[in-house]
């Protein structure tokens, strides 16, 4: 695969950032039946709502890291002939066949388990396909390809300086008003929609093309970025009753503030994360080299964790869960494990077939 000549060195410690985004996402999905299982207000139902409510930063991070590595890698080769293709040529290949071929899969398990024939849904299945709904995790895969269709203009505007200079702003106006067009004519599936995701993607942008001054000026700010992080997080997982009834005869101005919050917390937690990997990998103690490097297989291995862990998940909970229901807490504990270790293994195994990016890109 041919690269764009003038690509900057690559920044090592991302890898590390896709590892805990990873471990975080599969934690959301882990936890997900916990939240549902336990009653309201008790310990139980309180600790597993914290953390898969407190996890949900963990799909904007990688939207986030996505614009952050494509900015950074191709904003010096726009000039070159042919970049353009090779990028989407790469992006058909390693994104949509993995993500066509596991949208094959789930709904085509899903379909046999459920004791119907595949074959005969198969218009089912292309709608699935076309809305990211075949499974529950699919949705991002849609995200990413909306994201990557309009990415080369995005690019080509960074020409000009005002939109490089002030990109944050203009990324956070357009996710302004297409949240304000939400509220007047209610789109669906606004979770699977790319300009929900708007200002993690333009601040990864803003990162990306000024990455030694961004940095530096994100360190200079880190405890405004955590005082945002705290309170963020707080309104958004414990807030959203309370500014639901003090504000209920005004819908737009609920959904504001939730909107706010919401982006506060998912950004800046964007943000320390990229910070703190950047620490972590600038010590390289020996301690903790041999943690990093393992960490750092976990988040080579990202995207295909990502792909398979569900189906770890899905077989684990028909199989196992009957047999420990008298150990909720245990069977989720080792469906995480489970799930984050043989989706790690196989897709480490993938690697090395030929053929393997087919199922877990690259």
């Amino acid at each position: 695969m041919n690269q764009p000549v003038n690509r900057p060195k690559r920044i090592e410690y991302l890898d590390l950032y896709r590892a805990f985004a990873i471990m975080a996402v599969v934690a959301i999905h882990a936890t997900s039946t916990a939240v549902a299982h336990y009653p309201k207000q008790s310990i139980d139902h309180d600790f597993y709502y914290f953390w898969n409510s407190f996890l949900q930063f963990a799909v904007p991070a990688f939207l986030f890291l996505s614009s952050l590595v494509l900015f950074y890698n191709y904003s010096a080769g726009t000039k070159e002939k042919g970049w353009m293709f090779r990028f989407y040529k790469k992006r058909l290949l390693y994104v949509f066949v993995p993500y066509l071929i596991w949208s094959m899969i789930y709904f085509k398990v899903k379909q046999l388990l459920a004791g119907h024939d595949p074959m005969s849904h198969m218009m089912v299945f292309l709608t699935q396909l076309l809305t990211g709904t075949a499974h529950t995790h699919l949705y991002f895969f849609l995200i990413i390809l909306q994201f990557y269709a309009i990415f080369p203009l995005l690019l080509l505007l960074t020409r000009y300086r005002l939109f490089k200079y002030c990109l944050p702003l203009f990324f956070i106006a357009a996710q302004a008003v297409y949240y304000a067009l939400h509220l007047q004519f209610h789109f669906e599936r606004m979770g699977s929609l790319l300009p929900s995701y708007l200002i993690v993607i333009g601040f990864g942008a803003w990162v990306g093309l000024n990455f030694d001054v961004s940095l530096k000026r994100l360190r200079a700010y880190r405890y405004l970025l955590i005082l945002a992080f705290l309170s963020g997080g707080i309104i958004f997982i414990y807030g959203n009753d309370y500014i639901k009834m003090s504000f209920a005869a005004s819908p737009v101005m609920t959904y504001t503030i939730l909107f706010l919050f919401r982006n506060l917390f998912t950004l800046s937690a964007c943000l320390l994360l990229l910070m703190t990997c950047e620490r972590v990998y600038a010590r390289k103690r020996d301690r903790t080299r041999m943690i990093t490097r393992l960490l750092n297989s976990l988040g080579t291995a990202a995207f295909g964790v990502f792909l398979m862990h569900p189906f770890v998940l899905m077989f684990w909970r028909r199989e196992f869960t009957s047999a420990l229901v008298q150990h909720y807490s245990l069977g989720i504990i080792l469906s995480y494990v489970a799930a984050l270790l043989l989706s790690w293994a196989i897709a480490i195994g993938l690697r090395r077939i030929r053929w393997g990016w087919a199922l877990i890109g690259r």
